[in-house]
C-alpha cells in the first residue's frame, strides 16, 4: 500500500468523527499547568480562539508541529477526533526528519495500552473504545506500514501489533 492509499484509508475511516470541543492548544495549556494551578477562563479562551478546524481534516500541520503530541491526555471522543490528523501528519512527513521525532513515537505509544499497570491499561483501552472496525483496520495498516518502514525501524509498532492490535483485528 502506498502512503497516498493509506492516507485515503485513514480519511475514509475517520471521516465524520465527532468534533472535539477542546483544541490542541487547550490541551497544551492543560499539559503545561495541569494540576499545578488553575487555568483562567481568559487563558482557556485565548488558547482556543485561533482554532480553524471544524473537522479533523482541517487541522493544520503547523498546529500539530506547534502543539506536539497531546494524544495521551485525551478522552475517547477527543482521541478519535485527533488521532487521524496525527497519523496523516506522520505519513505526509514520512521522508522528512519528522518521521523519527516524538510525534510518531507518541502516536505509536498511544496505540498500545500499557500492560505495566492496570490503571494505565484501562485508560488506554478506554481511549480506543469508540473506534469502529474501519478505524481499527486503518490503525493496523498504519502500524504495519511503520513497522515495515526501512526509514523508521520501530519495534514499538511491532509490539503494538503483536500484543494488542492483531488480537483486535481477529475479532473484526
Amino acid at each position: 500500500m502506498t502512503i497516498v492509499e493509506l492516507i485515503n484509508q485513514i480519511d475514509k475511516a475517520f471521516d465524520g468523527a465527532e468534533h472535539s470541543e477542546t483544541s490542541l492548544r487547550q490541551f497544551v495549556l492543560t499539559n503545561k499547568f495541569g494540576l499545578s494551578r488553575d487555568i483562567t477562563d481568559s487563558e482557556w479562551s485565548e488558547a482556543g480562539k485561533n482554532r480553524v478546524d471544524t473537522k479533523w481534516q482541517e487541522i493544520p500541520d503547523s498546529e500539530i508541529q506547534e502543539c506536539d503530541s497531546m494524544l495521551a491526555h485525551m478522552d475517547s471522543v477527543e482521541f478519535r477526533y485527533f488521532l487521524p490528523a496525527y497519523m496523516t501528519y506522520a505519513l505526509k512527513n514520512y521522508q522528512e526528519s519528522t518521521w523519527g521525532n516524538d510525534i510518531l513515537t507518541s502516536i505509536i505509544f498511544s496505540l498500545y495500552p500499557s500492560s505495566k499497570e492496570s490503571d494505565l491499561y484501562t485508560y488506554g483501552v478506554r481511549q480506543l473504545s469508540l473506534l469502529d472496525n474501519s478505524q481499527q483496520l486503518a490503525i493496523v495498516v498504519f502500524l504495519r506500514f511503520v513497522a515495515s518502514s526501512v526509514d523508521y525501524s520501530n519495534s514499538d509498532a511491532n509490539i503494538a501489533l503483536e500484543r494488542y492490535w492483531n488480537k483486535v483485528i481477529r475479532n473484526i
